[in-house]
């Protein structure tokens, strides 16, 4: 314990406020959860929706070769037919395609021009191996990349993706609510009481027991007090309030100390086993 030579009077009080350890990391877990709710909320707004047109449409383009070599084999395929043939082709798409796909009235259904307009190359790499060049062309100017995705994305995945946002909206709406009530609190003591986070005046007179065996490795410790004949605890939490830099003045430290030399009570502390080899070299 420490002591302290000064009356309680004439004692300073000292004010822990939150650390930057924790308004750090409490900011780094708020970006965090908001941004998953963003990209969540992206991917079941628009992402898998787009994804999703990628992917039938690639779909109709193998459809479109398949087309192409059946024709070409049944014989008098010519550029003219072709194009009239592929010109009245539609995607094939899910019933449920206005919960699946892009909410755009101006979604085009029919096969892109690249496809009608494609007879020389489709004859050339006998139909499915065309449509390959065909859509490394169309997903170039459309700026999606090369993988249309192995499978396309029910109303149940995309679904998921706004029950997920909201999840993570949640917790960064709580987290902002811990950061914000955090940053509003402060731990204090003087020479009368300690003056808790939550409001509470904790006189040393009406503190039992401090319990210190966590601060030295976690920075905690826990104070035992009778109010109005109840039992309650207050938390003293270091790293949260005030933390241990000395070039700060290691407020929590100082704070801490200052609890213990007001206190007259019972304190709870890990004993320091004697080690054996010393024991036996003082008795030899």
């Amino acid at each position: 314990m420490n002591e302290n030579t000064q009356s309680p009077d004439t004692q300073e009080r000292i004010v822990c406020k939150p650390t930057k350890w924790f308004l750090w990391r409490a900011l780094g877990t708020l970006a965090m959860f908001s941004v998953f709710t963003f990209l969540f909320i992206k991917d079941g707004k628009t992402g898998y929706r787009d994804k999703n047109y990628q992917y039938y449409m690639y779909e109709s383009f193998k459809d479109a070769g398949e087309s192409f070599e059946s024709m070409k084999a049944a014989g008098g395929l010519s550029e003219a037919k072709w194009k009239e043939f592929a010109s009245q082709q539609k995607l094939s798409v899910p019933e449920d395609r206005l919960d699946t796909l892009p909410r755009d009235p101006e979604l085009s259904m029919a096969l892109p021009s690249v496809v009608v307009g494609g007879y020389a190359v489709l004859d050339a790499q006998q139909g499915k191996q065309g449509v390959v060049e065909l859509w490394l062309e169309y997903s170039s100017l459309k700026e999606w990349g090369e993988d249309p995705g192995s499978k396309a994305y029910d109303a149940g995945n995309i679904r998921n993706q706004f029950i997920a946002g909201g999840v993570a909206g949640t917790l960064a709406a709580i987290v902002l609510f811990i950061l914000i009530r955090t940053s509003l609190r402060s731990i204090e003591a003087d020479g009368e009481a300690l003056y808790t986070q939550c409001g509470a005046k904790v006189p040393y007179a009406d503190m039992t027991r401090v319990d210190k065996r966590k601060w030295e490795n976690k920075g905690m410790a826990v104070v035992h007090y009778q109010e109005d004949g109840v039992e309650k605890k207050a938390k003293i939490d270091g790293m949260v309030y005030g933390q241990f830099d000395e070039a700060d003045g290691a407020p929590a430290e100082k704070l801490f100390a200052l609890v213990l030399a007001n206190f007259k009570g019972e304190i709870l502390e890990y004993e320091e086993l004697e080690d054996p080899e010393e024991g036996s070299e003082e008795s030899a």
